[in-house]
């Protein structure tokens, strides 16, 4: 048999192989389902999770969400997470700082295309007049669940000033052959100017957190639950706002000098 290379290869169309789109990709979910729980945690504690990352944290406040991708172009999926508020030199945002979602492509999708610390995960979000919960689950082991009773009236001001975007994320590739990294991007990502809200309510809230939300042996703690609040609206990632800005690059030449 006479071996050839390929003549011609164009390494986009790896992509038809991996399964899921380029970064590059605008896709839409109407009537995306958003609950969200705002947290006042311990910016001790905070500060220890952020410690191996290369971002400040901004604020003491967090929120826990999960939300209902059902009508998304590329697939239905859920995905959810804890998102932080931190600074990365003078740009201010939030960063997923625990992700998970319920599709593999998806999972990969956003991990290895944006940054996204996403892992596996059963997520479920249902919602009636009376109350909202979700929960998130992994391998049968409970990782945190929030639910939320919609109230008439109930005020938002603990945490109306809380930006949610953009989001700060390290886009890294490890070396395949060595302990450090090929790329190691801080990425921008707003997909909230685009975003068209249909209804919002608010009201008291619960989150339960378990062990499996920790890194380097530090637990994300509670100290306050702020309350909730529960979206309906057209989520859209388009080429304008969808596709990451790359800030910095801390490796500028692609690879991290060795360790001497």
């Amino acid at each position: 048999m006479e071996l050839t290379m390929k003549q011609d290869y164009d390494v986009k169309d790896f992509f038809k192989y991996l399964g899921y789109p380029s970064g590059d990709q605008p896709y839409w979910s109407e009537n995306l389902r958003t609950l969200s729980v705002y947290c006042r945690g311990d910016a001790a504690n905070l500060r220890a999770l952020l410690e191996p990352t290369p971002f400040e944290l901004a604020d003491d406040r967090f929120v826990v969400q999960i939300a209902d991708f059902g009508n998304a172009t590329p697939g239905p999926f859920y995905d959810s997470g804890v998102v932080i508020p931190v600074r990365y030199k003078d740009q201010l945002g939030v960063n997923y700082y625990f992700e998970y979602e319920d599709q593999p492509w998806s999972v990969a999708f956003g991990r290895e295309v944006w940054g996204y610390p996403k892992h596996f995960g059963e997520i479920d979000l249902t919602d009636s007049e009376a109350a909202v919960r979700g929960t998130v689950t992994r391998a049968g082991r409970p990782v945190f669940g929030i639910s939320m009773t919609p109230q008439q009236g109930y005020s938002n001001d603990a945490w109306a000033d809380m930006a949610l975007y953009p989001h700060l994320q390290v886009h890294a590739l490890p070396e395949a052959n060595g302990p450090g990294f090929k790329a190691f991007e801080i990425v921008s990502r707003d997909t909230s100017k685009d975003f068209v809200l249909k209804r919002k309510t608010f009201g008291p809230a619960e989150v339960e957190l378990s062990s499996v939300l920790s890194v380097n042996g530090v637990q994300l703690k509670v100290v306050e639950v702020l309350g909730g609040e529960y979206s309906v609206g057209d989520y859209a990632c388009t080429v304008e706002n969808g596709i990451s800005t790359v800030l910095d690059d801390l490796l500028a030449d692609g690879r991290e000098e060795p360790a001497r």
